[in-house]
């Protein structure tokens, strides 16, 4: 186990018609001017009109972004701090999922500084930042109470990442009743990226982290458990609290800072959302158990064994341990199909590709990754082959 310090100033709010308990949060904070970010998927549920009369009557002075899109770009970054600093906003309500929590967080580092905020993707550090709140319409990410945010540049198309705590949100408000109006789909997307969070954490070279290993176990096979409910029953709020929790719980790291982590099937999945906008789960659905397929055969085959046989219920073959990692890894996919999500490109809508342009836009430049198990082109164009023929 690694030493680590680790801290977190999100509150969490979590439960049925907690979302009425905003204003009672935003006046405790003393914010004069707000400014509101959804997509219109928030406005049509009548969630934003909630939102305002909340705001109104508690006297709270806001403006209002509605362009969010899914795979936040460079653009409406731009165009939100320019509306933010024409109202001198001091605070930042996402309501939303992932890419109106990430493009939040975006905002909030941008307004504090006089340059690009691209910059700080491409290594500048974070010094300050407007402070952020969060209404979570989607389990997924856990961008809610993260210190991650990702954003994708128009103009190169690159899709990289920030962190810092300076970019938790202050509060989360967590009602999963307001995911019930996500489609079948969305929600499998959802539950896949909260698997890949624990995954990409499970993945470690790091030795005696027993504690956390049987934490991310545990919330794998909730999240499986529970995500069938709420794929199929789409009414079921039990299944949906369990969920939403999980989604936090998977990515706030308090279940990953005692570890080294692979982040590197996230890198290569960024490359396809940024290149094609496909849903970032939906791409995690197709790239991690390629990953998973190539990376078993070359290093610590026992570390998947041990996953197939804790998730899954797997005997382990001490003798040949790759055998019972390759029927957990088929088992994760089943699982994957079951809830309807794509195992190839051409289940995710990529038909037309090039997999030495993909390999490129890793930006590796002979170089390698780091992780549990460091990748050069040449292991990240396999797995690329690998997603692209998987179970055709």
């Amino acid at each position: 186990m690694n030493s680590f310090t680790y801290y977190s100033p999100t509150k969490y709010i979590f439960g049925l018609d907690s979302h009425n308990k905003l204003g009672e949060e935003l006046k405790k904070l003393k914010n004069k001017n707000i400014l509101i970010i959804y997509s219109s998927s928030s406005k049509k549920s009548g969630l934003i009109d909630t939102v305002e009369k909340i705001l109104d009557e508690n006297m709270i002075s806001y403006v209002e972004y509605s362009g969010v899109k899914t795979n936040p770009t460079t653009d409406m970054a731009y165009e939100c701090i320019d509306l933010a600093r024409k109202n001198d906003v001091d605070f930042i309500l996402a309501v939303g999922g992932g890419s109106a929590i990430d493009l939040a967080k975006s905002v909030a580092v941008g307004l504090c500084c006089n340059g690009d905020v691209w910059d700080f993707y491409l290594g500048k550090e974070i010094e300050k930042a407007v402070e952020i709140g969060v209404i979570l319409t989607i389990a997924s990410s856990g961008s809610e109470s993260s210190p991650n945010a990702i954003l994708t540049n128009n103009d190169t198309l690159e899709k990289m990442a920030i962190e810092s705590d300076l970019i938790r949100p202050v509060f989360a408000i967590m009602n999963p009743e307001l995911t019930m109006t996500l489609t079948s789909y969305q929600t499998a997307c959802g539950i896949t990226d909260i698997i890949a969070h624990c995954l990409e954490r499970y993945f470690t070279n790091t030795e005696n982290v027993d504690l956390t290993d049987r934490l991310l176990e545990s919330i794998i096979k909730s999240v499986i458990k529970e995500g069938k409910k709420a794929v199929f029953c789409k009414d079921d709020v039990e299944s949906r609290k369990n969920i939403m929790w999980a989604g936090s719980l998977a990515h706030n790291n308090i279940i990953g800072c005692d570890r080294e982590q692979d982040w590197n099937s996230h890198h290569l999945e960024h490359v396809l959302s940024a290149k094609y906008n496909c849903n970032h789960g939906a791409g995690m659905a197709v790239i991690f158990p390629a990953w998973m397929r190539y990376v078993a055969k070359k290093h610590k085959a026992e570390r998947f064994a041990q996953f197939a046989n804790r998730v899954f219920d797997i005997e382990i073959n001490n003798d040949k341990p790759i055998e019972t990692a390759m029927m957990g890894i088929e088992k994760f996919e089943d699982f994957l199909e079951e809830i309807k999500m794509p195992l190839n490109f051409v289940q995710l809508g990529i038909c037309d590709y090039d997999i030495d342009e993909l390999v490129k836009l890793n930006n590796l430049n002979g170089g390698k990754t780091s992780g549990f198990y460091s990748l050069n082109e040449d292991d990240i164009r396999e797995i690329y082959k690998i997603a692209s023929e998987n179970r055709l």
